[in-house]
C-alpha cells in the first residue's frame, strides 16, 4: 500500500512538473510554438524633377515602373536603384521624396551629372511640356537597352542623341541646362513651400509694370513686378513661329550683353493668345539686374518685343 502511494506521488510531481495539472490534454505538451510572420511595412516614395512617370525602380524586395504622380514602392531602410532601360543612375537610400539631388548626393544643383539626369528626364518627356509632368515613352527603355551613358562625361550629348530623337516626343534634342535647371528651381522651391508669388515684396521695383512694343512675330502684352522674385505676364500675345524664343532680362534694353539672362521656359511651338501666368527670376538675379523685359530669339540675336518697368 505504501509503495503504491509513493507511485502515485511520483507520477503527480511528473504530470505537475510538465505543465499537467491532472486536467490536461498530454497532446498540448509537445505541440510547437506558433509564429507569426509580421507582414512588412511597405512605404510610398514620389520621384521628382516634376512627377516623373515610367522610371523603372528595383529595391531589394520590391520592382517596378514610377506611375502618373512619380510614385514608387519600398521598405525601410532600402536601398533603390532607378533606370530607364541600360542606364542605370547610382543606387541610394531610398525615401519618401526623391530627386537628381538626392540620386548623386549634392545639394548643387550645378553639378554635372545632376544637370544632364535634368535635361535627359525633361527632353524625353512625351508632349516636352515637364510642368505638367514629365512621361518618360516606353520606348526609350528599349532603345536604352544596350546604351552606356556617363552623365559626368563630356560626350553626354552625343551619348544620348539618338535616344532622344528615337523616342518619338516633342523634342528632338536635348534641352539647355538653363531650361533644366530652371524647371527644376521650380519644383524646389514648391517642394519648401515657396510657390511662385510667395517671395518678400521689399524692393522698390515691386508693383513696376508696362507694355510691350510689338516688333515682330505678333508679341503684345503687359509684365507686372509682384514680389522681389516674381513678375506677372498678362495679355501676352506670339504666335510661337520664332526658333529658341524665351523672356529675356536686361538693363537699358542690352539684351545682346553678357549680364543679359532668360527668365521662365521655352516660348516657342506654342500660340499664346492673352495668356496669364507667371515668371520666376533665377536664383542668381535680382530685380537689380534688370530694368525691363524682351521676347528674345536666342538664335538670331533678335528682338521680338520689349517694355520697359515704369510706376
Amino acid at each position: 500500500m505504501r509503495i503504491n502511494i509513493i507511485v502515485l506521488f511520483i507520477l503527480g510531481l511528473m504530470q505537475t512538473s510538465c505543465g499537467g495539472g491532472g486536467s490536461g490534454d498530454a497532446k498540448n505538451v509537445d505541440a510547437p510554438p506558433i509564429i507569426t510572420q509580421a507582414t512588412p511595412t511597405l512605404y510610398m516614395g514620389v520621384f521628382l524633377d516634376s512627377a516623373v512617370e515610367g522610371l523603372n525602380y528595383a529595391t531589394t524586395t520590391q520592382t517596378g515602373i514610377t506611375n502618373n504622380s512619380g510614385e514608387f514602392i519600398y521598405q525601410l531602410n532600402e536601398t533603390v536603384m532607378f533606370s530607364i532601360g541600360n542606364i542605370q543612375f547610382p543606387e541610394v537610400l531610398a525615401n519618401s521624396i526623391m530627386t537628381p539631388l538626392d540620386i548623386y548626393v549634392t545639394d548643387n544643383i550645378n553639378q554635372v551629372s545632376v544637370v544632364n539626369m535634368l535635361r535627359l528626364l525633361q527632353s524625353l518627356d512625351e508632349d516636352g511640356e515637364p510642368e505638367n509632368g514629365i512621361k518618360v515613352p516606353a520606348i526609350a527603355h528599349d532603345l536604352a537597352d544596350n546604351l552606356k551613358v556617363d552623365f559626368s562625361s563630356s560626350e553626354f550629348d552625343n551619348q544620348v542623341a539618338d535616344l532622344i530623337v528615337m523616342s518619338g516626343g516633342i523634342n528632338q534634342q536635348l534641352i539647355t541646362a538653363e531650361d533644366a535647371i530652371y524647371h527644376f528651381e521650380n519644383t524646389l522651391n514648391v517642394l519648401n513651400n515657396q510657390e511662385l508669388g510667395n517671395c518678400e515684396k521689399s524692393h522698390a521695383l515691386v508693383g513696376y509694370s508696362g507694355f510691350f512694343d510689338t516688333l515682330a512675330h505678333n508679341v503684345a502684352g503687359k509684365a507686372t513686378i509682384i514680389d522681389d522674385c516674381t513678375i506677372l505676364i498678362s495679355q501676352f500675345d506670339y504666335d510661337g513661329q520664332g526658333p529658341e524664343v524665351y523672356f529675356y532680362g536686361a538693363r537699358d534694353h542690352q539684351y545682346q550683353d553678357s549680364s543679359a539672362f532668360l527668365i521662365g521656359p521655352k516660348l516657342n511651338g506654342k500660340t499664346y493668345q492673352n495668356d496669364e501666368f507667371t515668371i520666376r527670376l533665377p536664383t542668381n538675379k535680382t530685380l537689380d539686374d534688370l530694368t525691363g523685359l524682351s521676347v528674345w530669339c536666342v538664335d538670331f540675336n533678335a528682338d521680338f518685343g520689349h517694355m520697359e518697368f515704369t510706376p
